[in-house]
């Protein structure tokens, strides 16, 4: 994986250093620049050596004949199958790298006049790249289809247009302007949706949009995965297994070690499973594992997955969560400033303590991301599975359990029937707007085309389009990336989604949550592993929100002043909307509160940066009249 920075204006190359600056991080083992010598643009890359790690694979990467130039941040699955393809076809591809193979791809397809969106579909995996056209003068930026690396562009000064893999990166080339237009978003997802930032003139990249630059103008497209299910005889459970396990192997295939993430869930067990099955068959030791530790024994997964770990014969390494209020804000600002935008799910401070701790002991590790968004694993999908069977029942008894009685009920039993109460199209905004507070007016952001299937089908859906690559996939790449640690995801393989999506999201559900996902994995996990409830890897929001109030605004009233400053809520209510969060522990008002003060502490970072932006340009315009003054002043015998 690596940080990518470039700029389509002349004389960029000191802006586009800086920003390679501050993608260290993302790329530890090395630097590369390029520069048109045309004039323009400047591609440059900070590397994270994971395959080849010979000269040959430093980026930039410029192919035989010259003409194209390619900065690229990812792996793709199978690259070495790939690559040996090519040669036998007859393409020179100059070193082992993932990047080398997309190189010859997108060289290919353009060379003959193609649409470079269809080949880039052939290729699973995760990538961003910026591919320069030497001859056509035609910048191209690529995203994957899942949406799983990330990259921002901002058009600038005479049409021309900057990107980077971060937004903090990005503002080392051109200025903010930051964009309160998408608080309501923000509340309802607690992450802002592409193709929006949280910055007016940022943009960032949907997942599989590819867009093309020319002399100032802009050309969008779509890739478009090319995998389609065929079921080889009639096994679906032989087939899925199969797929995760090639999967698996694919993500394992790297030059550094490899770990993998390990917590009691099933998504998680499934790929240390297969990884440890795939390490034996090569003669090498199972990956390490790495779970986070909670003090709260109803949180904790820990026996969970010493009992996994055991039973697969693999490594595992306890991470403590952290619990202290300094360590909360501290891990917290670091999780906004990676992200550079208002982010409000509360275990991207998990994420980012584990990021930290796995990086120490190897560079690239699994995860199970994307398995309850490919095979219902979220409570709300068996809720939209039955919402036809509630809607048959009286209006009157339907109303009467959305009120007092719902109070009474498990959280998810009440969001149910509150959400409810209306057609498909209110359960559906209901069910998924993550925002307690109905006076801030959330809104969801939902694709125009998302109708196909039933409600299940389309809560599925809209997961997978839009939460996954905005929430999971986000955090598990900033946060690792924070430490120079990459996170690869085998179950969002192509051929995996492939056969996750042949099946009916009513179907993952019959016989209980993830039936299919279950059923390929079951003869490798040890007797009652997934009877087990799901746990989840969420921290005790209602705690941290009151410590972490406490630690940056003192006493209740003052918290709760600063909270709700300008927002139009009574104060007797906002009070109520407090010691509810933090007293009675209701989770949904917590979790928007949460949201809030992670709000204000971004408009702390953007106030904070803005004063830094005026002294740099303070000290630049005193520098410059010291200049001219020590120049007029400057003795002639001294010229």
């Amino acid at each position: 994986m690596c940080g990518l920075a470039g700029a389509t204006a002349s004389g960029e190359q000191p802006r586009v250093h800086a920003a390679l600056n501050a993608l260290v991080h993302r790329g530890p083992d090395g630097e590369g620049c390029w520069s048109d010598p045309a004039g323009g643009v400047t591609l440059g890359v900070r590397r994270l050596i994971t395959t080849d790690p010979g000269a040959a694979a430093n980026q930039p990467l410029i192919s035989p004949d010259g003409r194209f130039v390619l900065a690229f941040n990812g792996y793709i699955a199978g690259h070495r199958r790939r690559i040996l393809s090519l040669r036998e076809k007859g393409s020179v591809v100059e070193s082992d790298s993932d990047a080398a193979l997309v190189l010859a791809v997108l060289g290919n397809a353009l060379r003959d006049g193609g649409d470079p969106a269809k080949p880039l579909g052939d290729l699973s995996g995760q990538y961003a790249f910026a591919l320069w056209d030497c001859a056509l003068r035609q910048l191209w930026l690529g995203r994957d289809p899942v949406g799983i690396k990330p990259l921002y562009f901002a058009g600038y000064g005479s049409g021309n247009v900057a990107f980077v893999s971060e937004i903090a990166a990005l503002r080392c080339i051109v200025p903010a302007m930051p964009d309160q237009n998408v608080f309501p978003h923000y509340l309802a997802h607690l992450f802002v949706p592409a193709p929006a930032t949280g910055f007016a003139n940022i943009r960032q990249l949907r997942p599989g949009e590819l867009i093309c630059w020319q002399d100032g103008t802009f050309d969008s497209r779509v890739i478009q995965p090319t995998a389609c299910h065929q079921v080889r005889g009639d096994n679906i459970v032989a087939d899925l297994r199969g797929a995760i396990r090639q999967s698996v192997a694919d993500a394992m295939d790297a030059d550094r070690d490899v770990g993998l993430l390990l917590s009691g869930g099933m998504d998680s067990g499934a790929i240390a499973a297969m990884a440890s099955d795939v390490a034996r068959e090569r003669g090498q030791k199972p990956p390490p594992g790495f779970v986070m530790q909670f003090r709260d024994a109803g949180m904790d997964e820990t026996p969970r997955a010493r009992q996994l770990a055991k039973h697969l014969g693999t490594e595992l390494h306890v991470v403590v969560a952290p619990d202290g209020p300094e360590e909360i804000l501290a891990h917290l600002n670091d999780g906004l400033r990676a992200f550079g935008s208002p982010f409000g799910n509360p275990s991207v401070v998990l994420m980012q303590a584990l990021g930290a701790a796995v990086s120490r002991h190897v560079p690239i590790c699994l995860a199970g991301d994307g398995g309850d968004e490919l095979f219902g694993g979220y409570p709300r999908y068996q809720a939209a599975a039955i919402f036809g069977a509630w809607q048959s029942v009286p209006g009157f008894i339907r109303r009467k359990m959305a009120g007092n009685i719902a109070r009474l009920l498990p959280r998810g039993g009440a969001r149910f029937v509150r959400g409810g109460q209306g057609d498909a199209q209110r359960a559906f905004q209901y069910w998924n707007d993550r925002c307690g507070l109905a006076e801030l007016g959330a809104r969801l952001v939902v694709p125009e085309d998302l109708s196909e299937g039933d409600l299940c089908d389309q809560m599925m859906a809209f997961d997978r389009r839009v939460t996954l690559p905005g929430n999971q996939l986000a955090m598990s790449d900033r946060c690792g990336m924070a430490y120079g640690l990459e996170c690869r995801v085998p179950l969002l393989g192509h051929e995996v989604m492939a056969i996750a999506k042949s099946v009916l999201a009513q179907g993952h559900l019959r016989g209980g949550a993830k039936s299919l996902l279950r059923a390929a994995i079951a003869p490798m996990m040890p007797d009652g592993h997934l009877s087990s409830a799901k746990v989840g890897f969420n921290p005790p929001v209602a705690d941290w929100l009151a410590k972490l109030g406490g630690l940056l605004w003192g006493r209740e009233a003052r918290i709760i002043e600063m909270l709700f400053a300008d927002l139009p809520i009574r104060d007797r209510t906002r009070q109520d909307y407090w010691r509810r969060a933090t007293r009675h522990g209701e989770q949904d008002m917590a979790l928007g509160l949460w949201a809030l003060i992670v709000w204000r502490i971004w408009q702390m970072h953007l106030a904070t940066d803005r004063r830094a932006e005026i002294m740099r340009a303070k000290g630049s315009v005193d520098g410059s009249i010291k200049a001219v003054v020590q120049e007029k002043t400057v003795p002639k015998a001294a010229i």
